[in-house]
């Protein structure tokens, strides 16, 4: 006996009635909504550290891309988080 659910296949939309995420209120302030904007890479800065998101779009002859970080309490901005940079620790 096999058990497989067959559900309708459909595209998912955005609805524009629910609520945006900072993160995607800021991105539609740098983006145009015909650019395509995708996510290019997301991680750390450092383990432990600030998140980042890379947002990249193209059109016909240019790349753009710009980073994102996220400075707290859902406050996502193009330039890190004060004190957060490069160092060394031992």
């Amino acid at each position: 006996m096999s058990l497989t659910v067959s559900a309708p296949s459909q595209r998912r939309r955005i609805r524009s009635d629910r609520a945006r995420s900072p993160l995607h209120a800021e991105v539609a302030r740098w983006f145009d909504s015909t650019s395509r904007a995708r996510v290019i890479r997301f991680g750390r800065i450092y383990p432990g550290g600030s998140r980042y998101v890379c947002i990249g779009a193209s059109s016909p002859g240019r790349v753009f891309a710009l980073y994102f970080f996220h400075h707290g309490a859902g406050d996502w901005r193009i330039y890190p988080p004060s004190g957060v940079g490069p160092s060394i620790v031992y």
